[in-house]
């Protein structure tokens, strides 16, 4: 039976806010995606919130890092937390995977480096294109070799840590990343999170993007990220769910 822990990279608050929106929780969704994928499969969350954890992590099979909120080049108490449990995941020399956030804290805990995005993507990244042709037969099976993806996020990847490769990019930033000596495959997309649920978390967010929109952009904006699930046919899942069979 593979046993999977999957990491929230949300704080306390973070995971309120979604509970606010009516959203489930981000790590319910990595798990929820999980137990479809891998039926027999043991799936266990960790936060990192909490004032203790005690985790064996020898017990796990792999590690899978959810999205999250905030910058991982400041220096707080989640950072720190987050950045810690990283490390020591990494010395396990398990498959990890890593969404949005999550390929922010293992870049940065394994020597590279996230800068502010100067043009943010909200609700999706377009024309991602795949530049390395090395998982075409493994976890971008089956996809498209330019393809849009759900995305949101304010900070992107300047300098990937070393032994890894760009797989995919489009003109905003790197898109993927992978590691096959670690076994270890991050994307600054959210192939686990649909269109329209990106675009609810955005309404209850709704005064981060006044900078950004104007009322009527924005609301065309979640319409277009309703339509755009409706029209996704699954595709969005097609890397996650080629990662999780490697242990089928």
């Amino acid at each position: 039976m593979t046993k999977i822990l999957v990491i929230n990279g949300w704080t306390k608050d973070g995971d309120q806010q979604h509970k606010d929106a009516k959203c489930i929780l981000q790590k319910d969704i990595f798990a929820n995606i999980i137990k479809i994928a891998l039926p027999n499969s043991e799936v266990t969350i960790l936060d990192t919130y909490p004032e203790k954890n005690d985790y064996n992590l020898n017990n796990f099979d792999a590690f899978m890092w959810t999205g999250g909120g905030g910058n991982i080049y400041e220096i707080n108490e989640h950072n720190n937390s987050q950045l810690n449990f990283c490390k020591k995941i990494i010395e396990k020399n398990k498959p990890i995977w890593g969404s949005c956030w999550g390929m922010q804290v293992i870049v940065t805990a394994m020597g590279g480096n996230v800068i502010k995005c100067e043009t943010p993507e909200f609700g999706l990244s377009k024309d991602i294109e795949i530049i390395n042709s090395k998982l075409n037969n493994s976890i971008y099976k089956g996809k498209g070799k330019i393809f849009d993806a759900p995305a949101h996020h304010f900070d992107i990847i300047e300098k990937i840590p070393s032994g890894f490769e760009i797989v995919s990019k489009n003109s905003i930033c790197i898109q993927s990343i992978y590691s096959s000596a670690r076994n270890i495959f991050c994307t600054q997309y959210h192939s686990e999170l649909p269109y329209d649920y990106i675009a609810n978390l955005m309404i209850f967010w709704r005064n981060n993007y006044t900078a950004y929109f104007t009322e009527d952009e924005f609301d065309k904006k979640i319409l277009s990220l309703k339509k755009k699930e409706e029209e996704d046919l699954g595709n969005r899942l097609i890397e996650i769910n080629n990662w999780l069979s490697q242990f089928d």
